[in-house]
């Protein structure tokens, strides 16, 4: 505490600190300050720490006269002068007989004046400031490259002072640094706010083939094409426009090489997937998707926005497949027999023979699929053979379904080389013979020939019993009557 403190009260010493407080304003400063009263001439403005600016009521009026501030509001301005006071305005207006003394200040304080856009001429474009001729280079009219100058034709712009020569007759403006000034600002507070995982609003200033630039607020992120939807997409411009503006999520921030700000964003994080949704299919259903990628081993296949399914090669085909693309090609729309879905891993089966062969059975006459028991006789259809046995499709029990006809259960008029007599695809007649707990299913060629054999002996002898029904011939002529002669 300095000497004599002890003798100050509380209001003094108050008073004292907001004065050490108070800040060093220049002229042509950007300042913020909230409107605190309006009169019929002034606008005071509070700048913080017992600063108080004023504007001249009519930077606020509109064409009308209608006054576009109130108190509360805030606003930024610059500083234009601080003699007697801090002076304020929204944009130097260059008028009267001192005029280029104004314009003279405005360069020296880094003001911005304001203009209207006359006409466009060699190389740029000529600027009203209120009387006097301006000359704007088209570099330095706008943030990018100017494809379209007369879009700027008849509009009214702040500019800044860069030379005056000839006094006053030959005035070099440019609107460019000023966007890059308030650009530069934009982007220091946006990049002190920005964070890994925030949700931010965005305006799409370019559009590549493999994303689009968002300007973010003074500073642009990338949404490359992958993240644009779940679904998969060839282009950004399928889905999106320049000058559209987009909710996205940041999901990287970082400098490149010259220090400058990359970041990474997301359109589709925002949206649930379709493993959150919940995926519209079931195991055992056939359902409809676009080859998206074939490989080696098989053919992914797209079967909901950003969900593929593998189909593997051997499930191509019931004929061997060495070379997946004989069978399919990328963009092919294909109907799938969806074998297994694991949700914890985000995996999806598929198979495209078991799909031909459900639908030609559901295409056969007859009724409902009998269920799995012991005894029936079905149509198989055979997926390979070993030395041991041949590996039968059931289709009428469910697609997916196989059993096991032993080498021993075959018929006798087929044994030998079980690959040559089963090549696969071939139709065969087997019998469930049996089931065993793990669900493994027995068949038989055997039974089926024995019980037919069986059932000829049958009716054999049910022909044999009606013959010794009827006896001899004396028997029968016995017990006939015949007339008296």
């Amino acid at each position: 505490m300095l000497e004599g403190d002890e003798n100050k009260s509380f209001a003094e010493l108050f008073e004292a600190h907001s004065e050490m407080v108070r800040r060093d304003f220049v002229p042509g400063e950007t300042v913020s300050g909230i409107v605190v009263k309006v009169t019929k001439d002034t606008v005071f403005v509070d700048l913080g720490g017992k600063s108080e600016g004023v504007v001249e009521i009519e930077e606020f009026l509109d064409k009308e006269g209608n006054l576009t501030v109130k108190e509360g509001d805030h606003l930024d301005l610059r500083i234009a002068s601080l003699e007697d006071g801090i002076h304020l305005t929204k944009g130097v207006k260059v008028q009267g007989a001192e005029a280029v003394d104004l314009l003279r200040e405005a360069q020296q304080n880094r003001l911005p004046v304001e203009g209207r856009v006359a006409g466009v001429n060699k190389g740029g474009f000529d600027i009203d400031l209120s009387g006097i001729r301006a000359f704007c280079p088209i570099s330095q009219i706008d943030l990018r490259f100017c494809q379209n100058p007369q879009e700027h034709v008849g509009q009214r712009y702040s500019f800044r002072i860069m030379e005056i020569k000839d006094r006053g007759r030959n005035v070099v403006v440019s609107r460019r640094v000023l966007l890059e000034e308030e650009r530069e600002k934009q982007s220091r507070e946006t990049l002190a706010n920005l964070r890994v995982g925030m949700e931010v609003e965005g305006r799409i200033t370019k559009l590549t083939d493999f994303g689009a630039f968002v300007d973010l607020g003074g500073v642009e992120g990338m949404i490359h094409v992958s993240e644009i939807s779940h679904a998969r997409i060839g282009r950004p411009s399928e889905l999106l426009q320049t000058g559209q503006t987009i909710k996205t999520k940041v999901l990287k921030v970082e400098s490149d090489k010259e220090g400058r700000p990359r970041i990474a964003l997301s359109m589709k994080a925002l949206e649930p997937d379709a493993w959150e949704k919940g995926l519209e299919f079931r195991e055992g259903e056939i359902i409809r998707g676009k080859v998206s990628r074939v490989a080696e081993y098989g053919a992914f296949v797209e079967v909901a926005p950003g969900v593929d399914g593998l189909l593997h090669v051997s499930e191509m085909s019931y004929e061997r497949v060495t070379d997946p693309k004989t069978i399919v090609k990328e963009g092919d729309v294909v109907d799938v027999y969806v074998l297994g879905i694991d949700h914890q891993s985000r995996r999806i089966s598929l198979s495209l023979r078991e799909a031909a062969a459900k639908k030609w059975m559901a295409e056969q006459p007859g009724g409902e699929r009998p269920r799995l028991e012991v005894g029936q006789v079905l149509t198989g259809i055979v997926d390979n053979a070993k030395s041991y046995g041949v590996f039968v499709r059931l289709p009428q029990l469910g697609t997916g379904v196989r059993g096991l006809l032993p080498s021993e259960e075959v018929r006798d008029s087929e044994k030998g080389d079980l690959k040559k007599k089963f090549p696969p695809g071939r139709e065969l007649q087997v019998e469930i013979v049996a089931v065993d707990e793990q669900g493994r299913i027995r068949l038989s060629q055997k039974t089926i020939k024995e019980r037919e054999d069986r059932e000829d002996y049958e009716r054999f002898l049910q022909t044999q019993d009606q013959g010794e029904k009827l006896g001899t011939l004396g028997d029968l002529l016995k017990n006939v009557k015949f007339p008296p002669k």
